[in-house]
């Protein structure tokens, strides 16, 4: 996985220390749930790319541990098994519809569309399906995100 190797590669202490904290945070994730209970939400903006990357980084060590895949795969020969949903709204540019189908193509990543609201879409996921744990990405500096996701009163 080029991610993984890149960051190994790297002399960013700091960088390392993110990357190692948010792969551990996945596998255990993946360690408590399994594929089907869990989801991610792919919007194409920086922050749930970079969470996309990761996931699949995620993934593959996960796998890797287990004994269940081959450490020499290379990004292009790796599925994604983890289901993916794209809240797809009439109001977003097309240029982010175009990325996101786009990028999904290029990584074998199969996007679930919703076509609701944020709120309703999420409430549905979790009444048709096991769903136990959502991937979001969402910037820590981000002064809305956490006030966003809060006031919306999901139902989990």
């Amino acid at each position: 996985m080029e991610i993984d190797k890149a960051i190994r590669d790297s002399d960013d202490r700091r960088l390392k220390t993110k990357y190692h904290n948010a792969i551990y945070v996945i596998q255990r994730a993946l360690a408590l749930y399994s594929i089907e209970e869990v989801a991610f939400s792919f919007n194409g903006g920086k922050d749930s790319t970079v969470l996309l990357h990761l996931l699949r980084a995620g993934y593959f060590l996960h796998q890797v541990e287990r004994g269940h895949s081959n450490g020499g795969l290379s990004d292009g020969e790796f599925t994604f098994p983890i289901r993916t949903i794209y809240f797809e709204t009439p109001s977003v540019f097309p240029e982010i519809n175009s990325f996101t189908y786009e990028t999904a193509a290029s990584y074998g990543v199969k996007l679930d569309i919703i076509r609701e609201d944020f709120k309703s879409g999420l409430e549905a996921l979790l009444k048709a399906k096991s769903t136990k744990a959502i991937f979001l990405g969402v910037r820590i500096g981000d002064p809305t995100a956490v006030s966003k996701l809060l006031s919306k009163n999901l139902k989990f």
